[in-house]
């Protein structure tokens, strides 16, 4: 059980990872990195990689109780 967990977690974290990435990739050309729209494009992309992380884990979550493999 841990080890689902612990599994999930860390795949969580990369589905983040990923899309702050590729949120990063489409505004560092833009240029100016000490504009606060910048620093604003960086966090709503942070933003976004936040919410597809917490959304893949509640997804496995309730995958894993479905399969019955996660208990309470």
């Amino acid at each position: 059980m841990k080890g689902k967990i612990k599994d999930i977690l860390i795949r969580t974290f990369k589905t983040f990872i990923q899309g702050f990435i590729g949120a990063l990739i489409v505004i560092l050309p833009e240029g100016d990195y000490t504009s606060t729209d910048f620093l604003k494009s960086a966090l709503i992309g942070a933003l976004a990689g936040g919410v597809c992380a917490v959304m893949n884990l509640i997804i496995q979550l309730l995958e894993s109780k479905k399969e019955g493999i996660y208990h309470e």
